[in-house]
């Protein structure tokens, strides 16, 4: 559907991104990140050019796959460039700011990085607690 959508409309086209988008979405879900790692790589690609934020939502779910794929390495580095971007713009208390924070430290933590894993998640915390009580 999404190819005959894309020859109809055109590749770049948001309602064809926007298809694209959800299979991805799908895939994630599912648990097939092998499939969605390289489709929220393509799409972050394409909307980087336009720099809107669906950029860093799909750079952030790529650093989701590659964290589920054990690329721990990358997946950091992705996860802390796009936390930088939203705290430039959206605050570190923003909900993406504090979802990509607990990520990070989960992550930091399942590699057995367990100090600063506890830096990242006891800040998080106390964010948290003045934030929600």
């Amino acid at each position: 559907m999404i190819a005959t959508a894309a020859t109809a409309l055109g590749a770049h086209n948001p309602r064809v991104l926007g298809l694209r988008r959800q299979r991805a979405a799908v895939l994630m879900a599912g648990e097939d990140f092998r499939r969605a790692l390289p489709e929220f790589g393509a799409l972050a690609a394409i909307y980087s050019r336009t720099a809107g934020p669906a950029t860093l939502e799909c750079r952030r779910h790529a650093a989701h796959c590659r964290a589920n794929l054990g690329e721990a390495t990358v997946a950091l580095r992705e996860f802390q460039e796009v936390l930088e971007a939203v705290s430039d713009t959206a605050g570190d208390a923003s909900e993406t700011a504090l979802d990509l924070r607990r990520s990070i430290g989960v992550l930091l933590f399942s590699e057995g990085r367990r100090t600063e894993a506890e830096g990242v998640l006891d800040a998080l915390h106390e964010d948290m607690c003045v934030l929600l009580g």
